[in-house]
């Protein structure tokens, strides 16, 4: 078993893989990308020189900034390659590293909002900044220049949008399904009622006309009056 298939749950799968734009490395080390284009200009310029001791100049000084900025920019590709984001059928994840693997996310359930930045070449080149926000309105989970960030998100709330009406239906069923203790006609309708409350109150928040704080809220009373 992959690391990877080690961090799914029972009966969880992935639906949606995507990593950093190609760009990412050469936005995170500007100086590895200068000193590299620095010093195939240098010695390029070599060959207009007329002095020698200018030619020298340009030849190893173009050598060891060259050097030096491939080493950065390959430093920052390795981490661009080991870096992978998946949006599972139950939460949102970043896993990063090679010898020293880390993983990050939130349940789905957790997720409040996301958000999108992109500047006018990352609209132009399909890459942007995503932020996943929890119930608390904070996180850890923020995604800089993302591959088609607009793809990222729909699969998390395309996801977030079916786990909770499976918890809606779920909760319904076992509602119904529940055996109390025997009780008056009236009052075991009343469970019934509760539980087709639930559903209708899914259907108006998956439709917008109520917010998921207002569906949460109402569920738990429905819930307490049982």
């Amino acid at each position: 078993m992959s690391y990877i298939e080690s961090l799914l749950a029972n009966n969880e799968r992935f639906v949606y893989e995507t990593r950093k734009h190609w760009i990412a490395p050469l936005l995170s080390t500007i100086s590895g990308t200068l000193l590299t284009v620095g010093g195939i200009a240098a010695m390029f310029g070599r060959l207009f020189a007329d002095a020698p001791w200018l030619k020298n100049l340009f030849l190893y000084g173009g050598l060891i900034a060259l050097l030096l900025g491939l080493a950065l920019l390959a430093n920052a590709f390795v981490k661009w390659w080991s870096e992978h984001y998946f949006v599972s059928n139950q939460k949102v994840l970043k896993v990063s590293g090679i010898l020293r693997k880390s993983a990050e996310g939130s349940a789905l359930e957790k997720i409040n909002d996301i958000t999108i930045d992109q500047s006018l070449l990352g609209r132009w080149l399909g890459y942007g900044t995503l932020k996943v926000l929890t119930a608390a309105d904070e996180s850890n989970l923020v995604y800089t220049a993302m591959r088609e960030p607009m793809e990222f998100r729909k699969a998390i709330l395309d996801e977030k949008q079916t786990f909770e009406q499976q918890d809606a239906r779920a909760i319904a069923d076992a509602v119904r399904q529940s055996s109390p203790p025997p009780a008056p006609a009236a009052e075991q309708a009343s469970s019934s009622e509760i539980a087709d409350a639930i559903e209708r109150l899914a259907q108006l928040r998956d439709s917008g006309a109520i917010t998921p704080e207002d569906y949460e809220a109402k569920k738990t009373e429905l819930l307490d009056r049982m």
